[in-house]
């Protein structure tokens, strides 16, 4: 039984053409698909990454779902907001102390996820810390979904993404963008045989792996067609400065379409840039994979907030 069979999630997620004035005169189509707009609780790509692994678990009858994140980590706010409509127990060992005013943390105890802090050597070593053994050891029928949520299940959830865009768009797009974190989703969409679009994947980590990462991940299929944009991450994961903080609320009032400050405002301003910048051909159409991730708006109040204090 396919997840969105019993539970109202919006799918396929819809697409939407914005129009701007650089868009007219490059000559660029550009079209936004909403994973965003899935699910309140559990959307963008994590639920593409949690499909397959919700049914694995619920098939082996397995009750706990065990992860790993920081303290702002979509990852686990979907794991959580998953559990609560799959009538899972959830899990997160959080990395570092807990801090019990975190809007993330907040959301995930609402939902009934257990939180419990390690060190952040144990959880830098988490595939062999005896802390963590001991810690997952105590719950039964536990399924274990690792940090970020990218595993060959999860792959192919996200694969699906691509056959939507394609069965909902007129024509091909001839790019494909997105914002990545762990490459996870970006290399879903180069496992999907009938990939014919080029994929732009935006780092949000100041790191130089990424693109090594992505075609390990998809086992290095369809290579040629993955580009990694390392240009845009200001400063590196979870950094922003007020150029980007008045870019994303300027997109926000001009299309109506809210970013956070971790994946999709770099993202979506890199490509704006890029195209500004002639990096495409006038008559390239556009697809952009908005990946959700929109509580961190809620952690990125919370964090300015305390930086007053």
């Amino acid at each position: 039984m396919e997840p969105e069979d019993t539970i109202a999630f919006n799918l396929p997620s819809p697409i939407m053409e914005i129009k701007s004035e650089i868009l007219d005169t490059k000559n660029i189509a550009l079209f936004v698909k909403r994973e965003d707009l899935i699910h309140p609780w559990l959307s963008g790509n994590k639920y593409r990454k949690l499909k397959y692994n919700i049914l694995k678990a619920k098939s082996n009858d397995k009750t706990t779902f065990v992860t790993f994140g920081g303290a702002f980590s979509n990852h686990i706010v979907a794991t959580a907001g998953a559990g609560k409509l799959y009538g899972l127990k959830t899990l997160s060992i959080i990395r570092g102390e807990i801090d019990e005013d975190n809007p993330t943390l907040s959301f995930c105890r609402e939902m009934g996820m257990q939180l419990i802090p390690v060190s952040r050597q144990a959880y830098r070593n988490k595939e062999s810390s005896e802390e963590i053994k001991n810690i997952i050891q105590r719950f039964p029928d536990v399924y274990l979904v690792p940090e970020g949520g990218t595993n060959t299940l999860a792959l192919q959830g996200v694969s699906e993404m691509l056959s939507e865009i394609y069965a909902q768009m007129q024509a091909i797009p001839i790019a494909i963008v997105l914002p990545c974190g762990t490459g996870g989703t970006a290399a879903g969409m180069l496992i999907n045989p009938d990939l014919k679009s080029r994929v732009l994947a935006f780092s949000s980590l100041k790191s130089n792996h990424l693109y090594d990462e992505i075609i390990n991940l998809a086992n290095g299929k369809n290579q040629e067609f993955l580009t990694v944009i390392n240009d845009y991450h200001f400063g590196g994961y979870g950094d922003w400065d007020n150029t980007l903080l008045d870019f994303i609320s300027q997109f926000e009032i001009e299309h109506n379409i809210p970013l956070d400050h971790v994946y999709n405002g770099k993202a979506m301003y890199g490509l704006l840039d890029m195209i500004k910048n002639d990096y495409f051909n006038p008559g390239t159409s556009i697809c952009y994979i908005h990946t959700g991730g929109l509580q961190g708006r809620a952690g990125l109040e919370y964090i300015k907030s305390k930086r007053k204090r």
